[in-house]
């Protein structure tokens, strides 16, 4: 449901989370003077390491010490924006009245402990995911985040203290989805090198089904240090033509070999016969992952269908399973730390959908969701 509030401006404002009134500019200059007139607010914003906000009890930008004008560039001025427009979020810009006010900030971290401050008077630390769009590229950030209020005069302010922890997340993650992954199919390998060993299995099953774990072992080596590559902006693709159809044939043969496919079917639907110019390897690897999530998210007995489709410029790959993504789940999908599943090393393979799929092949990609079941895809030129 969304809510409708006046504006001092006498124009009406909407919301699906956070109240979505604003100070007048006026207001915002006379708080700011106070504020940076007060000796306890100048002493936070020079002492205190990472990225210091003072907000207003709107949410808006007082004044900020210099390490945010170093990432927001000296081209934007801070006061007056809220914390997601002034870092770039993307969902404030789907947001009715600014950032707070979208259907996605419910499950923001910032938003939430501002609110908790702004309700208790008392401090809050916690996390924050964010989305955000640097030109054309959309990246993830993970901020360890303190937030406390502040008296300056007869106004109770709000410092916000963000640290930038993507490097660590991001590197944690990556450990951990890589030894998930290796252990698991080291675990395969292993024991059909035993069944190979005793004599138990006949020795071309046992040997096809070590080849098998020790391609998809190779695969994932390779995966892992693309990933940490593109993420670096390093990453070169290896372009040459291919049939779309190849592309498919790889996620699903690939899926078939790897336990976690289970009694899952996974159908692939006619693709046309056109030659598209791309890294197979890479767009491969997106639908893959596709599938891989396709499969985790349905039930036994399921079927996951693969498909192409062609329009005038573009091609579109895409992976359908009959389950639905909950309402609160889906603004989150695409952020690197954020499962759906408990299991550990989870987290990225959405993440990289977007990173290989967008940031390397300059596709775009995207899912669609509803009682039908849900669709990922990717887009890109042919």
């Amino acid at each position: 449901m969304m809510f409708e509030v006046g504006s001092s401006r006498g124009e009406p404002l909407s919301t699906f989370f956070a109240p979505p009134e604003r100070s007048s500019d006026l207001d915002l200059r006379g708080k700011a003077e106070q504020c940076l007139a007060n000796p306890v607010a100048c002493f936070l914003m020079e002492s205190m390491d990472g990225l210091v906000l003072i907000l207003d009890g709107n949410r808006q930008v007082l004044a900020t010490n210099d390490r945010v004008r170093d990432v927001v560039g000296s081209a934007v001025e801070p006061m007056g924006h809220r914390p997601g427009e002034l870092f770039g979020c993307i969902h404030h810009e789907q947001a009715p009245s600014g950032c707070g006010t979208s259907l996605a900030c419910a499950h923001c971290g910032a938003v939430a402990a501002i609110l908790e401050v702004q309700r208790t008077g008392r401090a809050v630390v916690g996390e924050c995911l964010l989305t955000l769009r640097r030109g054309e590229l959309t990246q993830s950030a993970e901020f360890a985040l303190a937030a406390s209020p502040l008296q300056v005069g007869l106004h109770t302010f709000m410092v916000v203290v963000l640290h930038d922890q993507s490097a660590t997340k991001r590197r944690e993650a990556l450990e951990r989805l890589f030894f998930h992954d290796v252990a698991n199919l080291m675990q395969g390998i292993r024991a059909w090198a035993e069944l190979l060993a005793s004599g138990s299995s006949t020795t071309p099953d046992a040997a096809q089904k070590v080849a098998h774990l020790t391609d998809l072992l190779d695969r994932e080596l390779r995966s892992h240090r693309a990933m940490a590559l593109a993420e670096q902006g390093g990453l070169q693709t290896n372009s040459r033509d291919v049939l779309p159809l190849e592309i498919l044939q790889d996620a699903a043969d690939l899926v078939a070999r790897h336990t976690l496919a289970g009694d899952r079917k996974v159908r692939l639907l006619q693709a046309p016969e056109v030659l598209i110019h791309t890294d197979p390897e890479l767009l491969s690897r997106v639908v893959l992952n596709m599938t891989v999530n396709a499969v985790e998210a349905s039930a036994i007995g399921e079927t996951i269908t693969l498909s192409v489709v062609l329009d005038e410029e573009a091609i579109r790959f895409q992976v359908h399973n009959p389950g639905e993504i909950p309402m609160e789940h889906r603004s989150r999908i695409f952020q690197r730390s954020f499962s759906t599943k408990g299991s550990p090393g989870r987290g990225l393979g959405t993440y990289a959908m977007k990173l290989f799929g967008e940031s390397v092949l300059g596709g775009q990609v995207d899912f669609e969701t509803g009682a039908e079941g849900t669709t990922f895809w990717i887009r890109v030129a042919r």
